[in-house]
């Protein structure tokens, strides 16, 4: 299985568009806004990113406010790492684009690696987000995807230049029924960011 994939298991609507009179820009959408203003420039800092979504509105929640957000922290709650590895974890949630959205953030220690991850996810979402927004946002392609409408729909960016430090960027829609909701415990759009936090010397 992909790390993609594996990132699925660890969280809103309205695609929104600008145009210049002369010049057409890229479709953005609020969801990607949402996250790129919460998850990126504090994304190597576990504690930092915490901090900066309060800051970003995000308001903590603890189980029993969703039932796809319960099932998907249920699925990995039963995660079992490796000896000497610690993992943490903080759920949220915001009114993006007038629907509900969750936030979580991850942290995971151990040798060699420390890796924190901030996913946003909307339960809501009956289509994918475009990638070419990702796509044009980071500078590059993605570097892998997968396109299976009943199945799951994702894309990949690793290791992009624009965000040093990042380990991936990944994108997905997961339809209500489909294999991959039933794997992840929920449906709807995904996305995420892992980072690596630099070790204290």
């Amino acid at each position: 299985m992909s790390k993609s994939l594996i990132g699925v298991s660890f969280v809103t609507a309205a695609i929104g568009a600008f145009s210049l009179p002369l010049a057409a820009e890229a479709a953005t959408d609020p969801r990607i806004d949402a996250f790129r203003a919460t998850c990126v420039p504090d994304r190597q800092n576990y504690e930092a990113l915490k901090l900066r979504a309060l800051e970003q509105g995000w308001a903590p929640v603890r189980a029993g406010v969703n039932d796809e957000l319960d099932a998907m922290l249920g699925r990995s709650a039963e995660t079992v790492f490796e000896p000497g590895m610690d993992a943490s974890l903080a759920s949220y949630a915001a009114t993006v684009a007038g629907g509900e959205a969750y936030l979580v953030l991850t942290s995971v220690t151990g040798e060699p690696i420390d890796l924190v991850g901030c996913y946003l996810y909307d339960f809501a979402a009956s289509v994918p987000i475009e990638p070419d927004i990702v796509t044009e946002w980071l500078g590059a392609p993605p570097t892998d995807a997968i396109n299976e409408p009943t199945v799951i729909v994702g894309y990949t960016w690793e290791t992009p230049a624009s965000l040093p430090g990042t380990w991936d960027v990944y994108l997905a829609f997961l339809p209500e029924g489909g294999g991959a909701s039933e794997f992840a415990g929920f449906s709807g759009v995904l996305i995420k960011i892992t980072s690596v936090e630099p070790k204290e010397e």
